[in-house]
């Protein structure tokens, strides 16, 4: 029954962010920009969001044989940041650079869960 309201609700900003923070929760272990994309267009009903990635480069795991880089994916709705969501260099979700790099952010500007941020997402634009 819960999956159903939400589903007939999508036109609000706060069942919208329910709803990615549900979708990244189930794809967390692989996340890409286009599979982003075309989740973000089915809940809000629009072709306007364009997701881009930016690949924040660390040397720190070098020295194990390791990237420890981390991809920034960035979702823009009519031109305006609406998500970001932090992914390793495997592209599976980085809770610890979302806690870190989305705190202290405007309740409004951001998705937790009891324990800390789950990622950046501007509810005032929906």
């Amino acid at each position: 029954m819960k999956y159903i309201k939400l589903f007939e609700s999508f036109g609000n900003a706060d069942s919208i962010a329910e709803e990615i923070d549900n979708w990244i929760e189930s794809n967390s272990d692989y996340m890409s920009a286009s599979s982003l994309e075309d989740k973000l267009k089915e809940l809000i009903g629009s072709d306007d969001i364009k997701v881009t990635e930016t690949v924040e480069r660390s040397s720190e795991g070098n020295e194990y044989g390791e990237d420890w880089s981390t991809t920034i994916i960035c979702a823009k709705y009519k031109g305006q940041d609406l998500m970001k969501v932090c992914v390793n260099s495997s592209k599976a979700y980085d809770f610890g650079k979302n806690s870190i790099i989305f705190r202290g952010l405007p309740s409004n500007k951001v998705v937790t869960a009891g324990f800390g941020v789950r990622f950046y997402f501007d509810k005032n634009l929906i």
